[in-house]
């Protein structure tokens, strides 16, 4: 398609501001588009960095009472997340029963493998590479203690009336709400 032209031959001066404002237009348009798809992903990726709302709501999930559970003993539980937790009962307080209880993930926080609890030496073991972690949870040993990671803690609640033991948990993330 050719340009129309005047009777002496030049370009329409309209025909041309037209244009130059479509360009201006596509330029801001897709100036915009990539600003927003960089800003989604850094967004993202931030989020990937630094995980937030780890500190939301918490429920009571009942684990047992404490005549089941003697001094030395240990169950895994699984949080409504799917989240595997080693309840240890590493000393018997009469004061605060609580107090007598660890409840720390059972996921070593070096790779991935599982944990549990050596009532015989108190403490919780990783037979992936040989880490230890104290009743608290604090590493000992092997690569989580060179590396300086920590089991994650729970809370421990125990109704003094029933003597039932609760582990404090994060709700399940319920989806499309």
């Amino acid at each position: 398609m050719s340009e129309p032209e005047f009777m002496d031959g030049a370009a329409c001066p309209i025909e041309a501001a037209t244009r130059k404002r479509r360009g201006f237009v596509a330029t801001i348009l897709m100036l915009f588009g990539v600003a927003l798809g960089y800003g989604t992903g850094a967004l993202h990726f931030f989020r990937y960095l630094v995980p937030l709302g780890r500190g939301g709501k918490k429920r009571e999930m009942f684990a047992g009472t404490l005549s089941e559970m003697p001094v030395g003993k240990a169950i895994t539980l699984k949080d409504p997340r799917g989240e595997e937790i080693t309840l240890a009962r590493v000393a018997e307080d009469r004061a605060n029963p609580a107090a007598g209880f660890k409840a720390l993930s059972s996921k070593c926080p070096h790779l991935g493998c599982r944990v549990h609890w050596e009532a015989a030496h108190e403490r919780f073991y990783c037979p992936c590479h040989n880490g230890t972690f104290d009743k608290n949870g604090i590493a000992t040993g092997g690569p989580p203690a060179k590396e300086g990671k920590n089991l994650p803690t729970f809370d421990v609640k125990v109704n003094a009336e029933t003597g039932w033991v609760y582990v404090m948990v994060a709700e399940a993330e319920s989806h499309g709400t």
